[in-house]
């Protein structure tokens, strides 16, 4: 059920280029006049335009370009991935305001920010995160074992690649978690989990797109490997619906996995893969793998072979290009 603010918001978009009047709002709402300008002027607050013209009410003039929930709910074809969503201007990171709430939040929370002041990848790297990309971290609740977790990054990084692509793109994915176009990374996976022995608490996935990310926001180290979504077409996107296209395939490709079958995943991953074919240099915390990747097992782990012929799998690790 929407909020009375939401409610309102939807009435003045099912009624473009038209006023709707205050009187007609307080009806359908049963509230008040006095609560529907508040509304309004909360919503003018979120950065929404609204001309008010004494007897003649309230016009939707223009929506801000950013990701606020109602925007990204709207028609949003989900069942459970992001009916639950949390904006923030500024955070330090999402993954971390994520941790702050998972116990207490359904499964499917989305906490998106329109910027990160500390977002990080895998091994604590900074991930740069300036306006005009998509940072969101999504709270899920799968109750798998957490030697299944790494599939995540997987079913995660098969639907970024699908919208990239849709889009015209040519994305591929850098094993274990980075999304590639024409060899410079786009976005970036880091999944976390709170477990015990031998079971999971939650699961948070955090992904960055640089969607219409100004690539001199970026630093200077960053910016020779970096693109954007933006810098590869040429012209601004939506990201609004770019969110929406991922919560709906991450939720599609997340459901069959929890039923066991990972194959659509890993046959997709494989298709679109930057990494199977290249010489490779795998650094975990415990070994370092150098040779060819060959391939991903039924599993997600990725399969190398050595110079002198034997094959060394890896589910995790740092992977340099050689």
């Amino acid at each position: 059920m929407m909020e009375p603010k939401e409610q309102i918001l939807e009435m003045l978009k099912d009624h473009p280029e038209e006023f709707v009047s205050g009187e007609d709002l307080s009806e359908a709402l049963n509230i008040s006049r006095t609560m529907v300008w508040k509304h309004i002027g909360s919503l003018r607050e979120d950065g929404y335009i609204i001309e008010s013209v004494t007897g003649r009410g309230y016009m939707l003039k223009e929506t801000p370009d950013l990701l606020l929930p109602f925007e990204i709910k709207r028609n949003l074809k989900t069942e459970f991935v992001g009916r639950q969503i949390h904006h923030f201007d500024e955070l330090a990171s999402t993954n971390l305001r994520a941790r702050q709430i998972a116990s207490d939040s359904p499964n499917g929370t989305i906490i998106v920010a329109e910027r990160q002041l500390e977002g990080r990848g895998r091994m604590g790297r900074e991930w740069s995160s300036p306006p005009d990309g998509i940072y969101l971290s999504m709270i899920l609740k799968p109750g798998i074992p957490p030697d299944h977790i790494h599939r995540l990054t997987l079913v995660a990084g098969v639907a970024a690649v699908e919208v990239l692509n849709e889009l015209g793109l040519k994305a591929e994915i850098k094993w274990p978690n980075d999304i590639l176009i024409n060899g410079k990374k786009v976005c970036g996976i880091l999944t976390e989990m709170d477990a015990e022995m031998n079971a999971v608490n939650y699961v948070i996935i955090g992904i960055g797109i640089n969607a219409n990310t100004d690539l001199d926001m970026l630093p200077p180290i960053t910016r020779i490997g970096a693109t954007s979504i933006k810098e590869e077409l040429g012209r601004e996107v939506d990201r609004v619906a770019i969110t929406q296209n991922f919560l709906e395939r991450f939720e599609r490709h997340y459901v069959t996995f929890l039923t066991g079958d990972l194959h659509p995943v890993l046959e997709y991953w494989r298709e679109h893969s930057s990494t199977i074919g290249r010489r490779v240099k795998i650094v975990t915390k415990f070994r370092t793998i150098v040779g060819e990747a060959v391939g991903i097992d039924h599993d997600g782990a990725l399969i190398v072979e050595l110079d002198d012929g034997t094959v060394e799998k890896a589910i995790t690790g740092t992977c340099f290009y050689i």
